[in-house]
């Protein structure tokens, strides 16, 4: 039996290396709620949505 599944793709954009997770979290909360609001049964985030994952500065210190 066929069924219909509606799947939002959550973009999430870059996440600054100031951010702090609450932040960071609070954005993808949106848009899981907008998500839903469309009318998505599933919502897809990127596999490292709380990471800045691509490093954008140069870090000196290996302690950091």
């Amino acid at each position: 039996m066929a069924r219909d599944l509606t799947i939002a793709v959550c973009q999430t954009g870059p996440i600054q290396k100031s951010a702090q997770r609450a932040e960071t979290v609070d954005r993808l909360v949106a848009l899981l709620e907008r998500a839903a609001a469309a009318g998505a049964e599933i919502a897809v985030f990127p596999e490292l949505a709380l990471t800045t994952f691509f490093p954008r500065w140069r870090i000196d210190d290996q302690a950091e």
